[in-house]
C-alpha cells in the first residue's frame, strides 16, 4: 500500500514545519479539476469511479470504515471524497489528491498541469509531480530544476534515480538534510549508470570517465562534475566519523538546510543535463538507424 503525504511527513506536520493551508475557493477548484479528469461509469455514466477507488484506498490508509471531515459546527463527521477535500485537514487534502493520482493515470499529466497552475495562481507553495506533493520555495526551483528533473527521470525510465531524487526532496522538506544530500548524490550516480547502460558498482570518477569516453557529456564538463562530487561528499563527510552512518557520538552532526538545498538543486541540474544529452543521443541514433532502414528498403 502506498504511503500518502500525512504519514510520509508525519513528524514535519506535527512540528508545523510545513505551510499547510488551502482556502475554500482553492479546495472547491481542486475538487472540480479532479472530478473533470476522473473515470466515470455506471448505467447512466453518473458514477465517479476514480473518486470511489480513491475513497477505498484512503479508508485502508487511515484504518477507518468511513472518511471524516469537519461539518459546519466544527465536529468531525462521516464524509465522501469531495467532502474530505472541501472540509478536511490540509494534510488530508493532499492525501486525497495523491490517492486520486494513485488510481487515475489516463489523464495524469493534464490533471497535474492544471492543478499546479491553480496552486500557482493561488500563491500556494505546493505542486504535484509524478502524483506526489512537493513543497517548492520559489517558482524557479519548481519550474526549472526539480519539476523538469522529476519529469525527465520518469520519461527516461530512470526509476532508481527518480526514487532517489524524490527521496532527497522529501528528506529536505522534512529537515533530514544529511540524508537529502546523500540521496541527491546517489541520484546523479544512478542517472550516470542509466545513461551508460550498466548496473556495475563503479565509483563516481569511473562513471564520469566512462560518460566522457561515450560522448554523452563533453570533456570540459569533467571538472564541474568533480566539484559537485566533492561538494556533496564534503557536506556529509561526518558520515565517515561519528554521525548518521556510525552513530551520532557525543555531538550530533548537522548539514545546514541552505547547503543541503543547494546540493539537491545542483544534483537536479546535473541530472537534467545528463538525461537531456542521453535522450538527444538516443534520438539521433534512432534517426540514423531509421534512415538506414529506409535506404535498404528502396526497390532499386
Amino acid at each position: 500500500m502506498k504511503t500518502y503525504f500525512s504519514k510520509r511527513h508525519r513528524d514535519a506536520i506535527k512540528n508545523k514545519l510545513f505551510p499547510l493551508s488551502f482556502t475554500r475557493a482553492t479546495r472547491c477548484s481542486i475538487c472540480r479539476i479532479l472530478n473533470q479528469y476522473s473515470g466515470w461509469g455506471g448505467w447512466d455514466n453518473s458514477e465517479n469511479f476514480t473518486f470511489e477507488s480513491a475513497t477505498e484506498a484512503l479508508k485502508t490508509f487511515y484504518g477507518k470504515t468511513e472518511l471524516e471531515a469537519f461539518d459546519d459546527t466544527g465536529s468531525r463527521t462521516p464524509t465522501n471524497f469531495s467532502g474530505l477535500i472541501e472540509k478536511g485537514y490540509p494534510g488530508e487534502v493532499i492525501d486525497a489528491i495523491e490517492a486520486w493520482f494513485d488510481q487515475e493515470t489516463k489523464y495524469e499529466r493534464e490533471c497535474e498541469k492544471e492543478l499546479n497552475e491553480l496552486l500557482a495562481m493561488n500563491l500556494s507553495p505546493w505542486r504535484f509531480i509524478n502524483g506526489e506533493a512537493i513543497l517548492v520555495n520559489s517558482d524557479y526551483l519548481h519550474s526549472e530544476v526539480r519539476a523538469k528533473t522529476l519529469r525527465l527521470l520518469r520519461e527516461g525510465t530512470t526509476f532508481g534515480a527518480l526514487e532517489e531524487f524524490q527521496g532527497a526532496i522529501h528528506d529536505l522538506q522534512s529537515g533530514e538534510t544529511k540524508d537529502a544530500v546523500v540521496k541527491a548524490h546517489k541520484s546523479v550516480e544512478s542517472v550516470m549508470k542509466t545513461a551508460l547502460g550498466t548496473d556495475e558498482h563503479l565509483t563516481f570518477g569511473k562513471l564520469l570517465r566512462n560518460l566522457i569516453e561515450s560522448g554523452i557529456i563533453p570533456k570540459y564538463y569533467e571538472e564541474f562534475l568533480i566539484h559537485f562530487d566533492k561538494l556533496a561528499l564534503g557536506a556529509v563527510k561526518e558520515r565517515n566519523r561519528p554521525g548518521t552512518g556510525h552513530g551520532q557520538g557525543s555531538t550530533p552532526t548537522e548539514v545546514s538546510k541552505t547547503l543541503a538545498e543547494f546540493a539537491v538543486n545542483l544534483a537536479g541540474s546535473l541530472n537534467l543535463f545528463i538525461i537531456q544529452h542521453w535522450i538527444e543521443l538516443k534520438s539521433e541514433k534512432s534517426e540514423i538507424e531509421s534512415a538506414t532502414e529506409v535506404d535498404e528498403d528502396i526497390p532499386f
